[in-house]
């Protein structure tokens, strides 16, 4: 597989990372995007209304053409249930853009998988050297989520979310290269 197209396109056994369609609305926004208690521990502002809906597919069109950004949809029916993406911040280190897998469908694994994907992505075909993931302290799924693939514990700090001025402590984790396990 070349590697313009693995970043298009990532399967796993039971996912499908994938770029956004314009189909994908009303999946995306029921699944995640208006999802207030998801909202919570994520940097994005809930998404209430279909008109403001649509203006976020087309941003979100737009953005994941021009980064390393995706979908998460379940390969056996397309639906999208999540998304992620991760970017190059300096030469081989990467940090995570975002991972998010809806409400109804965690407890799976999916998460896991996903992560696992991301990992195989920026180690074996990106070049990383690291790879850095953040969550809100809250936010302890996550955060075991991380630790359950090999991360570790390597910093924290507090921020502001623009929308609405919540305070919060990010903790950070990373994986370096060296220490990543057989997928």
């Amino acid at each position: 597989m070349l590697r313009e197209d693995r970043m298009d396109r990532i399967e796993t056994e039971r996912l499908l990372i994938r770029k956004a369609r314009e189909d994908d609305l009303m999946p995306i926004w029921q699944n995640i995007w208006k999802d207030a208690d998801t909202a919570k521990s994520m940097l994005w502002q809930p998404t209430l209304t279909y008109e403001d809906a649509k203006s976020r597919m087309e941003r979100t069109i737009r953005f994941q053409s021009e980064n390393n950004a995706w979908f998460v949809c379940l390969k056996e029916t397309d639906e999208p249930v999540g998304f992620c993406g991760v970017k190059e911040t300096e030469p081989g280190m990467f940090d995570e853009m975002g991972l998010c897998i809806a409400a109804k469908y965690r407890g799976q694994g999916l998460g896991r998988e996903m992560l696992r994907a991301l990992i195989d992505l920026v180690f074996n075909e990106l070049g990383g050297v690291r790879f850095e993931y953040g969550c809100f302290r809250e936010n302890t799924a996550s955060a075991a989520l991380c630790k359950s693939c090999g991360f570790t514990y390597c910093r924290s700090g507090e921020f502001t979310r623009e929308w609405d001025g919540y305070r919060y402590t990010c903790d950070f984790y990373e994986l370096k290269k060296d220490a990543v396990k057989t997928l």
